[in-house]
């Protein structure tokens, strides 16, 4: 089996790595089985938003998987010539429990850091309830993280002698993608995952959208009818905004393919 097992995909100045929910797991067995080290980002209008609008977000992604958490992402390959299709949109709403059930399948430890204490705490009851026999463990997101320091390391070490095989990281962007940049190569697990509120999900913190809704594009309607004071931004200005750079960006494509 190739080092990588999903295709990579450029267009309009980013990176992806589309694939169905089988072909992300089939990644995690291999990652595990072959001790080959992968770092899984995801990108989704928001993300595109943060990653055209930073240039250490652009670093942080490099050299990274990237899977697509969003069906406009997938609509926008398409419109490229990407042979996607639905399946090939992976949400953690989706992918946690598979995850979880495929680790106790194959015996491996998951770690997660992030989100407070207690929505912690219950996410990863419900997943010992519904996946009996798991290796779950983790730790709040409450430290300091930044580059190099001491609470930082006690995270990783506290993750390195539970033996963690899937680490999950869920700080939101950009925090986990400069967490991870910063201190990657100190993570012993095989396979990393960038996982946002994730376990707020789980914990029921915050409500799942209708899986309707994501095989339509429209979770992002649902999450601002939910809480419009933390979405608006990022729902009604920021696609407005990421249109115009990518618009700018298909331009100078089809301008230089063009005067060549």
């Amino acid at each position: 089996m190739s080092e990588h097992t999903l295709a990579r995909h450029s267009l309009l100045g980013f990176e992806v790595h589309p694939g169905t929910l089988d072909d992300y797991l089939n990644l995690i067995r291999h990652a595990a089985a072959h001790q080959q080290r992968y770092t899984v980002l995801y990108h989704n209008l928001h993300s595109l938003y943060s990653y055209f609008t930073s240039e250490q977000l652009q670093d942080d992604y490099k050299g990274c998987t990237v899977l697509v958490d969003g069906m406009p992402v997938i609509w926008l390959m398409q419109a490229k010539g990407i042979a996607v299709t639905r399946e090939h949109r992976l949400t953690y709403v989706d992918f946690i429990m598979p995850m979880m059930k495929l680790a106790q399948s194959e015996n491996l430890n998951v770690f997660h850091v992030g989100q407070k204490a207690e929505i912690q705490q219950e996410a990863m009851k419900r997943i010992r309830e519904q996946v009996p026999g798991i290796e779950i463990a983790g730790h709040d997101g409450y430290f300091d993280q930044s580059s190099d320091s001491d609470e930082s390391q006690r995270v990783i070490d506290e993750m390195n002698q539970f033996g963690a095989d899937i680490v999950l990281v869920g700080f939101g962007a950009p925090k986990q993608e400069a967490w991870l940049a910063a201190n990657r190569e100190k993570i012993n697990a095989s396979i990393v995952f960038a996982c946002g509120a994730c376990m707020e999900y789980v914990a029921g913190a915050v409500s799942t959208p209708p899986r309707w809704m994501g095989r339509t594009g429209l979770e992002w309607l649902f999450r601002l009818g939910e809480n419009p004071r933390r979405f608006a931004f990022r729902y009604l200005v920021e696609p407005i905004l990421l249109a115009g750079i990518l618009g700018k960006r298909w331009l100078s494509e089809k301008f230089n393919r063009t005067s060549s």
